[in-house]
């Protein structure tokens, strides 16, 4: 079979071996010549299984010969000296496949376990904040859908506001802060990029005293500070974005999913947990000095993990204990009290 580049007519032809190949149209009167091919230029290209498929550097780019008979295909193979030369593609043997993707698997998997990281590491230090807020706001119907609806109640909501400005005059972060109460039984607390910090309605539930609310909310005010969600949100984007184009995701369409639901169920590591601990300490020593008042007793944690067991309320457990005894924080938010489910802000 014979295409001669111009057109898409299939043509079936004869061969003549010369000095050069003679490719004649059978059909046509006294056997018409389409194509004359020197032997050196011939090359072969991707084909069917079983099927010859030769090109000619000296004809159209898209002119085509396929050869399916053993004995001319044996002719050709004798007779062209340059069969995969430049501009040819030979063939590719199945374990050079293997060995290539096997390659380029551990060179994904590399880049997933240490590259991504060292990125993200780099990146959350030279990213303008601006561009962090539009990456919380994505993420945040995430949120809603998996924990809940926003509580609706202004004085909580007006409660919450107050306690963390109070706690952003001690802490000062570049960003302003953004609380946001939903409605859910789980006893947690994270802060994600763009200075959002929610709080679990769950969480006030198990609280043992308002001492505890701002142990939390100085804990996440520090993952904000070291902007730790942004270097998750890079961190995990990047990687399902690697396993996707591992696995042939190459659109990336299920990158902005994977990371939503990666970012609120993966936690921070053991370093960013102290950091944000010690800016905790700092934040809460601060605000009591600020509010002139003597630390009495650490808050008593809650010896109740929450239901399931959840690791985040366990490791907000420690950290309200330990910020409570490193900085003085009980007693600083004596004036708060309990209205609607939300902590009260009254001027002491």
């Amino acid at each position: 079979m014979f295409f001669d580049g111009r057109s898409s007519r299939r043509r079936t032809v004869a061969l003549t071996f010369g000095d050069q190949l003679l490719i004649a149209e059978t059909d046509a009167p006294a056997g018409r010549s389409l194509a004359s091919w020197p032997y050196n230029a011939i090359r072969r290209v991707d084909g069917a299984e079983g099927a010859l498929r030769l090109a000619c550097t000296t004809a159209p780019p898209l002119a085509r010969l396929e050869l399916r008979d053993p004995a001319i295909r044996a002719d050709i193979l004798r007779r062209c000296p340059a069969l995969d030369g430049p501009g040819g593609v030979s063939a590719v043997s199945v374990p050079r496949i293997v060995s290539a993707s096997l390659a380029a698997a551990a060179a994904i998997l590399a880049m997933v376990w240490f590259g991504m990281p060292f990125l993200a590491d780099r990146l959350t230090v030279v990213l303008p904040y601006a561009w962090e807020k539009p990456l919380g706001d994505a993420v945040d119907t995430r949120v809603r859908a998996l924990f809940g609806a926003e509580c609706e109640d202004p004085d909580g909501d007006a409660a919450l506001h107050k306690l963390v400005g109070r706690l952003q005059e001690a802490a000062r972060l570049p960003i302003a802060p953004e609380p946001v109460l939903l409605r859910s039984k789980v006893p947690n607390a994270f802060a994600l990029p763009g200075g959002r910090v929610y709080v679990l309605s769950g969480l006030l539930d198990r609280a043992q005293s308002p001492d505890e609310l701002a142990a939390v909310l100085s804990h996440e005010l520090g993952h904000v500070a070291h902007r730790d969600g942004l270097r998750r949100l890079l961190r995990e984007g990047g990687t399902s974005f690697l396993v996707g184009l591992l696995f042939g995701d190459v659109t990336g369409s299920g990158v902005v999913l994977m990371t939503g639901r990666l970012v609120l169920s993966a936690s921070h590591s053991r370093a960013a947990e102290t950091a944000a601990d010690a800016n905790g300490c700092a934040v809460a020593a601060d605000h009591r000095n600020r509010r002139g008042r003597d630390p009495v007793d650490p808050a008593r944690p809650s010896s109740d993990p929450g239901p399931h067991g959840h690791a985040g309320s366990r490791r907000h457990t420690r950290h309200r204990a330990r910020i409570a005894r490193g900085s003085g924080v009980a007693g600083a938010e004596a004036h708060v009290q309990r209205l609607g489910g939300v902590y009260k802000v009254v001027d002491a």
